[in-house]
């Protein structure tokens, strides 16, 4: 398949514990989600991505796998997977799940087949130095019987698989990414994308990509090394779509993925220009800031080099893993922001409940989220029920905060909420073609960003003047007469 088909993808991030609850325990599941696809087609996603839903003991939101080819029983099982999977494809939604290469569970047999005291076909799966008092920086020791410490990709109870190294400073357990003992680490991961392409799932969204190779400072290592499995990947499997959490699409591109996310690093544009607060290194540009000249780089830098190698960018409204942005931006604000999400090239994904304002609150961690936690609360689908429609279940796993949202059966009904502005956004995208092109071209003057996609302009106005437009107005942010007021973003078709 050529990359050009992925130019129309939209995509809903879902983390499965907290969308829909299928049967009543507390918990949301795939059944759940199955029932709620009508939803997510009818806003006119075409694409979802499920956060991880694999066996694990969620010491760290499922992403601490301990069985690679099985459904948590909290979610369901395989059966519901290939029903959701039915489902989806018969809407004309791709299924992209989390794949997560870099490290799985202390409690995954092959980890622990890797932990007996005796060498076997594991041993070499994972990494282990020789020695259980050499407790250096990332390394555990003192929990097996095995004569060594297991290194870890993250948390402690994540052991990183041995895709080896790049530079050898300790020989005494270091190996080449080279040396064939490190292939077995690759040829597991091989197996667990085969099994999930095979059932049916559309592709991959793949965690800490670049985390690989170790001592692998310029990711060279581990570029070769993902180069070296979607040669044997994409073979057979020439439609299957692999977006990285690399947030560097230089090095993602280059290893072969299709689409890198834009993540909200406080260096980037994506950050500085919608997110930053006094806590992260200065206000946002939306605010106030003046730091106008690190967006413009970083922007073209990124859109270039997407377009470039026919790539993607995939824009984020935000993960599981951040602050929802509406604890950061007006109700105006958020609609320019999507205005931008949707409006500039790549492949858009948003988080579910962010189209219905949810605010990310500080509660106690569950499953590893630590303050993430807090992002990852249960859908508020109506306002009448005591679990607003989540479930009807009386003890819910997660707690619910219906006023930090406004409820799917309200902003339904609302022609002008944040879910109806979305909608609109999505039918625009998917109708114009100029918005799906690759290319756009960037300027700014005096605080005003213009970004140019064919025969349509986008233009926000983060100045504290009015700006005179001219053009067919497409859609905006505010009512606009032949201005465009402080603070808001209009999407014009370009007289000549």
């Amino acid at each position: 398949m050529s990359k050009k088909k992925f130019r129309n993808m939209i995509a809903y991030e879902i983390y499965p514990t907290s969308f829909y609850d299928g049967n009543n325990d507390g918990v949301g599941d795939l059944k759940g989600i199955s029932s709620k696809l009508e939803y997510i087609h009818k806003m006119g996603f075409n694409a979802i991505w499920l956060n991880p839903f694999y066996l694990s003991p969620f010491k760290d939101g499922g992403y601490d796998v301990e069985d690679f080819f099985n459904v948590d029983p909290r979610f369901g099982n395989i059966v519901d997977f290939k029903r959701l999977i039915k489902k989806a494809h018969r809407l004309d939604i791709r299924v992209i799940i989390d794949l997560i290469a870099g490290h799985a569970s202390v409690k995954n047999p092959d980890f622990i087949k890797s932990a007996e005291a005796q060498r076997n076909e594991n041993s070499d799966l994972f990494i282990w130095n020789d020695n259980p008092w050499n407790r250096g920086n990332g390394f555990i020791s003192g929990m097996f019987d095995r004569h060594g410490c297991y290194m870890v990709n993250f948390f402690a109870h994540q052991p990183a698989f041995n895709y080896g190294f790049n530079k050898i400073d300790d020989p005494s357990y270091q190996m080449s990414y080279r040396d064939k003992r490190t292939f077995k680490a690759r040829e597991y991961m091989l197996k667990v994308i085969r099994y999930w392409l095979d059932l049916g799932t559309d592709g991959f969204r793949v965690d800490m990509a670049d985390s690989l190779v170790k001592n692998d400072d310029d990711k060279s290592a581990t570029i070769e090394v993902w180069k070296w499995m979607f040669s044997k990947i994409r073979k057979k499997y020439p439609d299957a779509f692999f977006v990285s959490e690399w947030s560097d699409p230089e090095k993602s591109f280059q290893a072969g993925f299709d689409a890198d996310f834009v993540l909200d690093h406080w260096d980037n544009f994506y950050h500085r220009l919608f997110r930053s607060d006094p806590s992260t290194r200065g206000i946002s540009v939306i605010n106030g800031n003046n730091d106008v000249k690190l967006v413009i780089e970083d922007m073209k830098k990124r859109f270039e080099t997407a377009e470039k190698t026919g790539s993607y960018l995939s824009l984020i409204s935000g993960n599981h893993d951040t602050w929802r942005i509406a604890n950061y931006l007006s109700f105006e604000q958020l609609k320019m922001f999507y205005m931008f999400i949707f409006c500039m090239p790549g492949i858009p994904f948003v988080l579910y409940g962010d189209e219905i304002e949810m605010k990310t609150v500080h509660i106690s961690s569950k499953d590893g989220g630590y303050q993430r936690t807090g992002t990852r609360l249960p859908m508020i689908w109506n306002d009448e029920e005591p679990c607003h429609g989540f479930t009807f279940c009386n003890e819910p796993y997660l707690p619910f905060y219906p006023e930090n949202a406004v409820s799917v059966k309200k902003a339904i009904k609302d022609k002008n909420s944040l879910y109806q502005f979305i909608s609109k956004l999505i039918l625009l995208r998917r109708s114009l073609k100029d918005l799906k092109d690759p290319h756009v071209d960037i300027k700014e003057e005096e605080r005003v960003f213009f970004f140019e996609r064919g025969k349509h302009l986008l233009i926000m106005n983060m100045s504290d003047k009015e700006y005179p437009y001219k053009g067919k107005m497409i859609i905006a942010s505010k009512d606009i007469s032949q201005n465009l007021p402080s603070g808001s973003a209009a999407l014009i078709e370009k007289t000549s």
